[in-house]
């Protein structure tokens, strides 16, 4: 009797489990990085990778989803493997509301955060988010809320107590002529070995708060027409043994012009302001994620670019100028990405995400 009851349990279980699908993901991507001139704010160089995504799993019902595998970065000219990145991570995906937790890619993430933030080529070479990401988005689609916590401290040895605390939220009303933008990261970061000395703790925070419009719509030959402006600030101290430094407030402003028409675009933007990134010179990228020309306190940045999407196939390429202080210092990138699995299935059973 008790074997038949389990059994009877057992049956019952299976029939009210979601179906379950294999899926799988299968991204590549090559990044092209030339800079020139940007000393001594940025130091010159260039970079030329790939990186290939693979990742398998399980696609369940509901919007739920378990997925591992890998970002393989190849630095081109090095003999061996650049940087490997593990990826294991559950998702939830529903109509309003999203949730991941594990280690898992940045294009999961909804929101384009300022450079200030994070670099494009910081992005690059670093994919995954460790953690937990939170995602909402109203009844109407005219709101969206994100949430992330970065966990960076991935060797108790020698990366001691390193996260991010990261937040954002876009609003637009009269359809898109009036958009409200708000971003906020808290970054903290003890690691004797890069801090060394008495100081055992940096924190830092940026802030972001910007109204914008884009009157697409009033021009129609015109795909994006955006026009915005809004602060780009921060604040960092120290933590000694003893004591710790009074925090240093660096107010800044920003403002931006979009343009696109079919695939072509022009963005510029002009800051002004104190200076960013105040301990930059003694810790360099070791400890900061954003772009090192925000140092300056006038920098203005020219992107016109070409942008072409198709399917499985996004290419772009961006020639860019920086006027920082008396100088001019020239850019050109060039990326390509590839989401392979979607040249093979005709049911979208293994498109999970970005």
């Amino acid at each position: 009797m008790n074997r038949f009851i389990l059994t009877v349990l057992l049956s019952l279980l299976s029939l009210s489990a979601p179906a379950q699908n294999f899926a799988y993901r299968l991204r590549f991507d090559t990044y092209f990085d030339n800079l020139e001139s940007s000393e001594p704010w940025q130091p010159t160089r260039t970079l030329f990778a790939v990186k290939l995504s693979p990742e398998i799993g399980l696609q369940l019902g509901g919007g739920h989803s378990f997925m591992a595998g890998a970002h393989l970065t190849q630095d081109l000219g090095d003999t061996l493997l650049t940087k490997a990145q593990a990826s294991v991570y559950y998702r939830y995906k529903g109509d309003r509301f999203g949730a991941l937790a594990g280690s898992f890619s940045r294009k999961f993430s909804v929101s384009e955060y300022p450079l200030t933030f994070f670099d494009n080529d910081w992005s690059f070479y670093n994919e995954n988010i460790n953690g937990i990401m939170l995602q909402y988005r109203n009844r109407k689609g005219n709101g969206r809320i994100e949430f992330f916590v970065d966990w960076q401290g991935q060797s108790q040895k020698f990366r001691i107590d390193e996260f991010m605390l990261v937040a954002s939220t876009r609003y637009s009303f009269f359809d898109r002529l009036l958009i409200v933008d708000a971003a906020g990261l808290l970054s903290h970061f003890k690691n004797d070995y890069v801090l060394g000395g008495d100081c055992y703790l940096l924190e830092r925070a940026y802030y972001n708060v910007a109204l914008s419009t884009d009157l697409h719509k009033v021009i129609p030959k015109m795909d994006l027409f955006r026009i915005g402006f809004g602060t780009l600030s921060s604040m960092e101290h120290k933590r000694f043994l003893e004591t710790e430094s009074k925090w240093r407030h660096n107010i800044g402003f920003q403002a931006d012009i979009d343009l696109k028409w079919r695939w072509i675009g022009l963005k510029n933007s002009f800051y002004f302001g104190d200076g960013q990134q105040t301990f930059y010179e003694q810790y360099y990228q070791r400890v900061y994620s954003g772009s090192p020309l925000y140092r300056s306190g006038r920098y203005n940045r020219t992107d016109l670019y070409g942008s072409w999407s198709k399917k499985f196939l996004t290419i772009r390429g961006d020639i860019i100028l920086h006027a920082v202080k008396g100088q001019v210092a020239n850019q050109e990138t060039l990326t390509l990405s590839l989401n392979l699995h979607q040249m093979f299935v005709k049911k979208k059973l293994t498109d999970i995400g970005y």
